[in-house]
């Protein structure tokens, strides 16, 4: 009978990278919010005044839980479920690129702020789950 990680353990340290991309998320929201004012104060109060900065941290938390359970499907439908959980979620944070890339009235420095808080928040996430993942 072949083993798999623990469930727990998966999520436990998605959960960790994703805190860890959280933690960055919140302190780089807070510089945009004070080093670059709100780029989008013009858009009909859709910049970063109008995200509650904690959910700079809970966007990172709660897919770290998901990829980890994620991971563990995989772990169980696939032989090599780190090479798919790497596949699967760097395509999932190349698509999820496409929602800053697409803003309307989005000024450049929105976009990029916004395009370096998923990939802040997809990589750790990426580490913690394969750290989580049984050796």
């Amino acid at each position: 009978m072949e083993r798999h990680s623990s469930i727990g353990s998966l999520v436990l340290w998605g959960l960790i990278g994703g805190a860890i991309g959280g933690v960055l998320n919140v302190l780089l929201h807070v510089f945009a919010l004070l080093g670059l004012g709100d780029p989008m104060a013009g858009d009909g109060g859709m910049g970063f005044m109008a995200i509650p900065v904690f959910l700079s941290f809970g966007s990172s938390v709660v897919p770290g839980a998901i990829a980890g359970l994620v991971y563990a499907a995989l772990e169980r439908l696939t032989s090599n479920p780190t090479s798919r959980f790497l596949q699967v979620s760097g395509a999932f944070l190349v698509v999820s690129l496409a929602g800053p890339l697409t803003m309307q009235g989005a000024t450049t420095v929105t976009v990029a702020v916004l395009l370096a808080m998923h990939v802040i928040a997809g990589v750790p996430i990426m580490w913690g789950v394969i750290r989580g993942a049984r050796p």
